[in-house]
């Protein structure tokens, strides 16, 4: 009589498909690391020169709320340099996770959106029960693009959306999906990394009500990655999910009276 072995599902297995997306291991993570001080470093640098000649070109001291052209400004060099650091380290690592987007990757797209459909839905359950409908996400508390100005209104509305919607998918997925969650599935496999991932990337937002939201997408955006090694994908799917919140930052600063 022949015996049967029990075979692990492929999700928990070297047979998972790993490979296809896998960077070595401390290589990605210091390299994650890595592109997140230099974002910052950078950033601080351009702040304090930028700072420094706003009051010099207008006399006065500029606003520091986010929304304001001048932090809009400075997030872009933050993820300028950072996405340049994580882009070269996955070239050097002889990566190439950026490829022309085939049908089994719009079909991947659209299931995802259907799970972050229900996600939104979720978080607004959420929001009600607990009575946090006007719950606005940590560090865009007094986000605001508007000025007696109307050019500098449109400027700065362009700038946040920009920064928000399009420039951050970019290279938040670069580092996490990229380098952090290549570099753990190289170990641990798709499933243990993209939750590992989507809990971290839930961490670094800061926002205790907001993060089941945020690691969810996380994880949506993970499997995604995982299932078509394209990581077009999932900065489509995170540029998605951000312009939502980025046209409601701009309508509710422009209608605040």
């Amino acid at each position: 009589m022949a015996t049967r072995t029990l075979k692990l599902p492929r999700a928990f297995t070297r047979d998972d498909g790993r490979e296809r997306i896998a960077v070595p291991f401390w290589n990605g993570i210091l390299s994650a690391l890595g592109s997140t001080v230099t974002g910052f470093a950078v950033m601080v640098i351009a702040m304090i020169v930028l700072y420094v000649a706003a009051i010099l070109i207008t006399g006065t001291t500029p606003s520091t709320n986010p929304g304001h052209p001048l932090i809009a400004v400075a997030e872009l060099i933050f993820y300028a340099a950072g996405g340049w650091f994580a882009w070269w380290r996955l070239r050097t690592m002889k990566a190439h996770p950026f490829c022309k987007l085939r049908t089994t990757d719009v079909r991947t797209i659209l299931t995802a959106v259907g799970a972050l459909m229900l996600v939104r839905i979720g978080t607004g359950l959420l929001l009600v029960l607990t009575d946090q409908t006007k719950h606005v996400q940590a560090g865009f508390e007094h986000f605001d693009v508007k000025s007696s100005v109307p050019a500098m209104t449109t400027l700065s509305a362009a700038l946040a959306i920009v920064s928000i919607a399009i420039v951050a998918p970019i290279v938040e997925e670069t580092v996490f999906r990229g380098l952090l969650f290549g570099a753990l599935a190289s170990r641990l496999g798709i499933v243990a990394s993209a939750l590992i991932t989507a809990l971290l990337f839930g961490a670094v937002h800061g926002d205790p009500v907001l993060f089941p939201t945020i690691a969810a997408l996380g994880l949506i955006t993970a499997l995604a990655y995982a299932a078509t090694a394209n990581l077009w994908v999932p900065i489509i799917l995170h540029a998605l999910n951000n312009a939502l919140g980025a046209i409601f930052l701009v309508m509710m600063s422009l209608n605040n009276q």
